[in-house]
C-alpha cells in the first residue's frame, strides 16, 4: 500500500515539475525541443546530481520506472507546449505563470522530490548520516530547477524568490530525522506537508530573504515591483 501511494506521489511530482519547466520554456519562446529539455531538467536534473554524488549511475538512465516517468514528463511538456498555441491559453500562461502555474506546481514538485531524494539516499546507503540525507533531499528538489533557470539565462529562483530553499531544507530535515522513529508513510506525508505549507505561506505573504542595497536600488525596486504586479 505504501509503495502504491509513493508511486502516485512521485508521478504527481513529475507532472508538477514538467508543467513548471514547460511554462518557463514557453515564456522564453523556445521551440518544442526546448520545452521538453526544460521539463526533463526540472524533473530529473537534481536527481541526476544526487546519484552522481552517491556514486551510482543516474536512475534516469538505468531504471525502467524512471523511463516511464520520463515519458510522462515528455508527454506533459508536449501537451502544454501545444496548448500554448491556443490564444486564450497562451495569454493565461503569460499573465499568470508566476501567480499560479509555476508557483503552485513548483510547491508540489519541491515537496515530493525532497522526500524522494532522502528516500533514494537511504535505499543506496542505509547507514548514511543525516547531513548526506538532507543534502540529497535538497539537491533532488532544487537542483533541476537551478539547471533549468541557468539554461533560461535567469538567476535561479532558489537565490531570489520566496524562500525557495528553506522549505525544502525543513522538509528534508524532518524526514531524515524521523523516518526511523515514526511510521514511514506518516513521516513522508508530514514532510511533504511542511514544504507545501511553507511555500504557500511564502507566496501568499511574499516572504523573501533580505538582499543588499546598491547604487541601482531604484532599478532593482522597479524590477521587484514589476514581478510582484505580475503575480496579482
Amino acid at each position: 500500500m505504501v509503495d502504491i501511494i509513493l508511486n502516485i506521489v512521485e508521478y504527481i511530482g513529475v507532472i508538477s515539475f514538467a508543467i513548471s519547466g514547460t511554462v518557463i520554456a514557453i515564456n522564453k519562446k523556445t521551440d518544442a525541443v526546448g520545452a521538453v529539455v526544460f521539463a526533463l531538467l526540472t524533473c530529473f536534473g537534481g536527481g541526476t546530481v544526487r546519484d552522481i554524488v552517491l556514486g551510482t549511475t543516474p536512475r534516469i538512465l538505468t531504471n525502467r520506472e524512471y523511463h516511464y516517468l520520463a515519458i510522462t514528463c515528455i508527454a506533459i511538456a508536449l501537451i502544454c507546449f501545444a496548448l500554448a498555441f491556443i490564444p486564450k491559453t497562451a495569454s493565461f500562461i503569460t499573465k499568470h505563470s508566476h501567480d499560479f502555474v509555476i508557483d503552485f506546481t513548483d510547491a508540489i514538485g519541491l515537496s515530493v522530490f525532497c522526500v524522494f531524494g532522502v528516500d533514494v539516499a537511504i535505499e543506496i546507503n542505509a547507514n548514511a548520516n543525516p547531513v548526506l540525507l538532507i543534502f540529497c533531499g535538497c539537491i533532488t528538489a532544487v537542483g533541476g530547477g537551478m539547471l533549468r533557470d541557468v539554461c533560461s539565462a535567469e538567476i535561479p529562483f532558489i537565490f531570489r524568490k520566496h524562500i525557495y530553499l528553506i522549505p525544502t531544507l525543513c522538509g528534508s530535515t524532518f524526514y531524515a530525522l524521523t523516518y526511523k522513529h515514526i511510521p514511514h508513510l506518516v513521516s513522508i506525508l508530514i514532510a511533504i506537508g511542511i514544504v507545501i505549507a511553507l511555500r504557500v505561506l511564502a507566496i501568499i505573504f511574499k516572504w523573501n530573504l533580505p538582499v543588499p542595497k546598491g547604487n541601482d536600488d531604484k532599478t532593482e525596486q522597479a524590477q521587484i515591483d514589476t514581478l510582484e504586479m505580475s503575480q496579482i
